[in-house]
């Protein structure tokens, strides 16, 4: 199997990061937070339909962002 081009590496290196940050940190939080009784899927999911609304635009936008500064200013140098 072929290895994949460097421009296609970073974007899916960024996405699995991002997927990983995205559902765990929600459950760092709601085990932390969680009565003992309380059933931890519903508020797992909870906690998700709550951030990823505001997670995933920003992650994209920001990635767009330092992609575009990053390439001005490489560009700039060379």
């Amino acid at each position: 199997m072929n290895k994949l081009p460097a421009k296609f590496r970073q974007p899916i290196v960024g996405l699995g990061i991002m997927i990983v940050m995205l559902s765990s940190l929600p459950a760092i939080l709601v085990s932390q937070n969680l009565p003992p009784q309380a059933d931890f899927g519903s508020a797992y999911f909870n906690a998700i339909g709550q951030i990823a609304p505001y997670a995933i635009p920003l992650g994209i936008g920001s990635a767009i962002l330092f992609n575009l500064l990053a390439n001005f200013f490489i560009e700039k140098v060379r």
